[in-house]
């Protein structure tokens, strides 16, 4: 054996109590020894009052946008994730050639805003290249993805707001059949971004056949997750159980103060559907702030030519009147700055060219410059190409816990990277410390077999993995070590880059990462 870790307690994520004993790193899989076994190893670590726990899979990961960079590598890593579930919200990196693939560094850079891309665009023209291109830059993290409703659209359709013709919807159904056979997990849908929002239930239901077909996965982020959250995720429910498919319920929440305590009915429909069928696995992460584009609560309709129309109709008075009378009240898109109640609730969390603004409230920023702060929000975005990344305020952290605490819940961060140099929502590097500090120590509403097992071998298991999210013979070697008494998150709104404590090692494949190394690349200090 290259490695044993001696006299530790083993969470072994499968829900079992914990116990004592020795696990061995052989090849790359795993040995387990309960009790007083001392098998020889090349290497040994009495790792004696730690816990060794299986490596985290992040059920909701954007993090195949950033694969060359060690800020994102780190952001993953440091916390226990060695495995991301990956493409969600509809933005994946394939299919990403043909006519529109001009238009898919600046979609890319709406969720991540320096999206990682090859030299070769060819390399994204199907799951099969990515994965192949993946293969090269042997990055330690295990990604799986889903196919994007809003890449396979643009990669189609480019931005166009309407339904595809016969012609459209095939080409659609063939690529989405042909990535799922090259190793991709379903299809994923953003139903409130562009060009995603502009798909009808048709158009899903169709696409759903082809994952139906495949044995594959939806998850989706639903249209509405504020004032019409519960007809939303009923929408995504009915879909899934017409096709046949197992549901992904993507980051489960009620934004806007008038629709906490929404989540419970939600649950409930999830419930019944499961009973009556359905497979589904909920994703939540612990914070009662989200995190997305900056742009996202501009109307609809301004996004139909790409984020540089959407700065023209910024800059011309007239139509930023029509967007200042339509974002100032309820409306029927989801507009997450009014959910917030106003631009006081709106964290300007990271921009691609202007960082004047980042790491202040839309309001701070608006006094410091003497403008209205809708002013100030539009004059970010025109600065910023349109882009950039926004904090909200907008969630409960009652219904958090509630939604964490059920038995269909995992642990997903959704976490957006930009540069080092730019400041993330406290997620994308706190997420593991943070769900166990809120729900083991403070909420008490899980024990640490429990609270590991969601971030481990619950989501595995969904998704098929059966290698992944387990210490048992033969299962893939990744672990991570822990003082779990000391185990807690340090990053913050004002400091999302900080690292948790009690990450004593973390382990992919039978080899320890060099966190220290990764830090440095990544000039955090």
């Amino acid at each position: 054996m290259e490695l044993l870790i001696q006299n530790c307690s083993i969470i072994d994520g499968t829900g079992a109590p914990a116990y004592t004993g020795s696990v061995g790193f052989s090849s790359g899989k795993f040995r387990v020894f309960r009790g007083r076994q001392t098998p020889e190893a090349k290497r040994t670590i009495d790792a004696r009052g730690l816990t060794l726990a299986p490596g985290f899979l992040d059920a909701h990961s954007h993090g195949d946008l950033t694969m060359k960079s060690p800020f994102a590598t780190l952001a993953k890593l440091s916390q226990g994730f060695t495995t991301q579930i990956a493409g969600q919200c509809g933005a994946s990196m394939f299919p990403a050639g043909g006519a529109h693939a001009g238009l898919f560094p600046k979609f890319a850079s709406g969720i991540a805003p320096h999206p990682d891309l090859p030299d070769d665009m060819e390399r994204l023209s199907s799951a099969k290249s990515y994965f192949e291109w993946l293969d090269t830059l042997q990055n330690p993290i295990a990604t799986k993805s889903f196919v994007g409703l809003g890449t396979l659209r643009l990669w189609a359709m480019g931005y166009e707001d309407r339904r595809p013709d016969g012609t459209e919807l095939e080409r659609m159904q063939n690529m989405l059949r042909r990535c799922i056979r090259e190793g991709a997990l379903g299809l994923s849908s953003g139903l409130v971004y562009a060009p995603c929002r502009y798909a009808g239930n048709d158009e899903i239901l169709a696409l759903l056949r082809v994952v139906h077909e495949e044995g594959g996965v939806y998850a989706t982020h639903p249209r509405n997750e504020a004032d019409y959250a519960v007809e939303s995720r009923r929408e995504s429910i009915r879909l899934a159980m017409e096709a046949g498919v197992p549901l992904c319920v993507s980051h489960l929440k009620a934004a806007g103060r008038d629709n906490w305590g929404k989540p419970k009915q939600i649950l409930s429909d999830v419930d019944r559907a499961v009973e009556n069928g359905l497979s589904a696995l909920i994703d939540c992460y612990p914070y009662t702030a989200g995190s997305t584009a900056l742009n996202v609560s501009i109307p609809p309709r301004y996004f139909t030519r790409g984020p540089s129309g959407l700065v023209e109709a910024l800059l011309d008075p007239r139509e930023r009147d029509a967007i200042r009378e339509e974002m100032s009240r309820k409306s029927d898109y989801e507009n997450y700055v009014y959910n917030c109640g106003g631009f006081s609730g709106v964290f300007v969390s990271s921009c691609p060219a202007d960082h004047s603004a980042e790491g202040m409230f839309v309001t701070e920023y608006a006094e410091q410059t003497g403008q209205d702060p809708f002013d100030a929000y539009c004059d970010i975005l025109v600065r910023n190409g349109g882009l950039g990344l926004g904090v909200y305020f907008h969630m409960s952290e009652d219904d958090v816990a509630e939604i964490l605490s059920h038995p269909l819940c995992v642990l997903g961060t959704d976490g957006l990277i930009g540069a080092a140099s730019e400041n993330p929502h406290p997620r994308a590097f706190g997420s593991t410390a943070r769900f166990y500090d809120l729900m083991v120590r403070k909420r008490g509403l899980l024990t640490p077999e429990q609270a590991i097992h969601k971030m481990s071998a619950q989501t595995a298991d969904f998704f098929g993995l059966q290698q992944k999210g387990r210490i048992l013979d033969g299962c893939d070697a990744d672990a991570i070590l822990l003082d779990l008494e000391h185990f807690r998150d340090t990053a913050t709104y004002p400091r999302g880059a900080s690292l948790c404590e009690g990450v004593r090692a973390v382990f992919a494949g039978g080899k320890q990462i060099d966190l220290a190394s990764l830090k440095k690349k990544s000039m955090i200090e």
